[in-house]
């Protein structure tokens, strides 16, 4: 007995379940349009045919925003928006692929939502106000939207016969933050070089030294914060605001401040010294007339101190009010617990500087200067260390040479470098501190590496086996320390903080002319200058940690 043949299965073909029309714009160039499909509606479906079936096997495939059924006979929207259809063959079989364009989206932090549009099909519904606002409820779009905006962008787009993509329809209200406390001063504190001014160039007007106050003076009046407002996206979510941070005050010597009203006072008549914005004291002011020498010895004051002469070398200055030097100051060692301004220069490889408020300078010839404020330089340096947690600003005509700039914040300077000098290292956005730590790993490794060099060529790889383990392990363990070291200010000096926010506004300008062979560092990324700049701005990017040139 003979098994009949078995029927192999009915082969399908696609039925599409939606509108397409071929539309020419005002230009004349045809394009497809589409009609538009709702959430769960089929677009398109495998049948049997009435009469012989098809070459191929036919198949669908869901793409984007589209669900095959339990059957695998169907493919349904997940969205609403507009169908794209695709085909192609594959070993014989017909692949039939939709994607779904979405009608809205919205932005992944929820502030805006954007609609695309495409022509009516003829004898197709088209799409109304009220039909939109249904789905813009359904997705929960429900702040910022304009219904002038819809109307205009459906009359728009029926108008010009030419679809819209991704127009914004809906935007969310962005966070108020508060704003900080601040000092409102009482007195008139005088001009602040390295102020940035409303035009944006800075000040270099010379600081007012030295500002008299009398016994119980209002000095200044703390502001407190602002809590600031929040705001909303267009999905009605609050979204928190940062509330202004409350200004810690410290004041010290003959100056008091009362925490419940503001009120920072004068105890005493004497001598106003600003550290910094939030730091105040007031002593008595003691003049030394000529130079500091033998006659004088070393001076240590509790008060603002003038000089009018030099501090010769090997003399030692400490004052715990402000300094005014009208001279030099010759390899000499100076601690200054306010604000320091040098009417002259710094000199002398040994002299040593270390100022907690701001430092102004003329010049500065070898010499290390240690700074908790800002730093202006007015004419020039040349192979000096300066260390900032502050800005550092030149005046445009200064010149950088041979020198080494540290600012845990930006360096706005003059010119840079010579053809006929060392090189100058610059950087920016940096710990101090660390940063020195930096440069002795990087020269420890360097003098290592060189020593194995040296190893090496005299002796190879298979005498003194140990030594060269040894140099092997000494290089392996500074390059790590070096690799692991993060300098960016407010971080672990041992995390993988990359500290964008911090290094966001962190900038080295340079006014005049900077030479090639220039090295510098923002944050953890380091470069030279390749060529010769006039009037250029250095910034990282955040996202590839590469250094940007825009042009002044």
């Amino acid at each position: 007995m003979t098994r009949p043949d078995k029927q192999p299965p009915p082969r399908l073909i696609p039925k599409l379940l939606f509108e397409t029309e071929t539309l020419s714009d005002s230009d004349n160039n045809s394009f497809q349009t589409v009609e538009l499909v709702r959430k769960g509606q089929p677009l398109v479906e495998l049948l049997a045919p009435p009469g012989a079936p098809p070459r191929n096997p036919t198949e669908l495939v869901p793409g984007k925003n589209t669900l095959l059924s339990d059957d695998k006979c169907k493919l349904l929207a997940e969205i609403d928006g507009y169908p794209l259809l695709s085909k192609k063959s594959n070993q014989g079989i017909d692949l039939i692929m939709i994607s779904v364009v979405p009608l809205l989206s919205i932005a992944d932090d929820k502030m805006s939502a954007t609609i695309s549009l495409y022509p009516p099909v003829r004898n197709s519904p088209e799409l109304s106000r009220e039909t939109l606002m249904d789905i813009l409820t359904s997705q929960e779009i429900r702040f910022g939207i304009s219904l002038e905006n819809l109307d205009r962008l459906l009359s728009l787009c029926k108008e010009k016969r030419s679809p819209l993509k991704d127009e914004t329809i809906a935007r969310g209200l962005l966070p108020l933050n508060g704003k900080a406390s601040f000092l409102r001063f009482e007195i008139e504190v005088g001009p602040l070089p390295g102020t940035i001014m409303g035009n944006g160039k800075i000040d270099f007007r010379e600081r007012k030294m030295f500002v008299g106050v009398s016994k119980g003076q209002i000095i200044a009046k703390r502001i407190p914060p602002t809590l600031g407002t929040p705001g909303l996206t267009v999905t009605g979510e609050e979204v928190p605001q940062i509330p202004g941070e409350n200004l810690p005050v410290t004041v010290s010597d003959d100056a008091e401040y009362d925490e419940e009203s503001g009120i920072i006072r004068a105890l005493q008549n004497g001598i106003l010294s600003l550290v910094s914005e939030n730091s105040i004291k007031v002593c008595a002011k003691q003049v030394i007339p000529g130079n500091i020498d033998y006659s004088t010895g070393n001076i240590e004051s509790q008060d603002a101190v003038e000089i009018t002469g030099t501090i010769l070398p090997g003399f030692r200055v400490k004052t715990h009010g402000d300094l005014l030097l009208k001279g030099n100051a010759r390899s000499a060692n100076i601690k200054c617990k306010g604000n320091l301004v040098v009417k002259g220069g710094i000199l002398g490889k040994k002299c040593k500087v270390k100022v907690s408020g701001d430092a102004d300078f003329g010049f500065m010839e070898q010499g290390q200067l240690r700074v908790k404020g800002r730093v202006i330089i007015r004419k020039q340096a040349y192979y000096a260390k300066i260390m900032a947690n502050g800005e550092i600003h030149c005046e445009n005509s200064s010149r950088i040479l041979a020198g080494l700039l540290m600012s845990a914040s930006s360096l706005n300077l003059g010119n840079v470098g010579s053809p006929n000098a060392p090189f100058s290292l610059l950087a920016a956005g940096i710990a101090p501190g660390r940063y020195l730590r930096y440069l002795k790993i990087r020269s420890d490794l360097k003098d290592v590496e060189q020593e194995r060099l040296v190893f090496l060529q005299r002796y190879g790889l298979k005498q003194k086996v140990n030594v060269l383990k040894s140099l092997e392990k000494t290089v392996e363990s500074l390059h790590n320390d070096l690799t692991k070291l993060n300098l960016i200010p407010g971080t672990d000096a041992n995390s993988a903080d990359r500290g964008i926010e911090y290094l966001r506004t962190i900038a080295i300008t340079v006014q005049g002319t900077i030479f090639s062979g220039t090295e510098l560092q923002i944050g953890n990324a380091t470069t030279i200058v390749k060529n010769d700049l006039t009037g250029v701005r250095f910034t990282l990017d955040s996202h590839t940690g590469t250094f940007i040139e825009t042009s002044l």
